[in-house]
């Protein structure tokens, strides 16, 4: 049965289309990813949603457009992309001037660690329902927690959360501060040293 219809839908006599479906134009792996300046101040960054100002650096991830033929670009501010897309990043940011080359390091490490891409800034749990996708134990209200995001179909999915103190079996390190800085947008300095500590306490999860 086709997905979305019932099944009444799908006993239906639903006549086939006359002659050969159409055929969309192939994606053309072969456009560059790009990296340029903003020409407007309309796009939002594809990693954390926020407008990419008119003339600021921002990097665009070529892929086959999920709505018709051929290509679509999907924007980021160059720190985003570095961060939440370090696969595509890295196969242009070598070739993309200064600006783009300072932030290999930071790419190439999502790329050894594969789960630090995932990262989307940080919280105190709010309540204690969430379960934490490393220990699968609750987390505590009030707990720091890191929110992750996977990249699925062209966009950001809310994935889930890992206590702070399960940073370093989950992510394999817990180098991670300016990642969840950036996407903190409103931890303040106080937080950041609270995070710090929370990291170090490695978390050990109950018998």
């Amino acid at each position: 049965m086709v997905r979305g219809l019932d099944n009444e839908d799908s006993r239906r006599n639903i006549p086939a289309a006359k002659g050969p479906p159409a055929q969309p134009r192939a994606y053309n792996r072969d456009v560059p990813h790009v990296i340029e300046s903003a020409s407007s101040g309309r796009a939002k960054c594809r990693g954390c949603g926020r407008p990419i100002a008119m003339g600021e650096l921002r990097f665009g991830e070529r892929q086959p457009n999920a709505f018709g033929e051929g290509e679509m670009t999907l924007w980021f501010h160059l720190t985003c992309g570095a961060y939440a897309r370090p696969v595509p990043f890295l196969e242009i940011a070598a070739t993309a001037g200064d600006a783009a080359a300072s932030l290999i390091p930071a790419a190439q490490f999502g790329v050894d660690h594969r789960r630090v891409p995932r990262i989307h800034g940080a919280e105190r749990a709010p309540t204690g329902r969430a379960r934490c996708r490393s220990c699968k134990e609750l987390i505590a209200k009030d707990e720091w927690r890191i929110a992750l995001v996977f990249f699925e179909e062209f966009r950001f999915e809310p994935g889930g959360f890992v206590h702070a103190g399960c940073a370093q079996p989950y992510f394999e390190t817990i180098d991670i501060l300016d990642r969840i800085r950036h996407f903190g947008l409103d931890l303040g300095a106080a937080d950041i040293a609270e995070l710090r500590k929370a990291l170090r306490a490695v978390r050990t999860p109950a018998a």
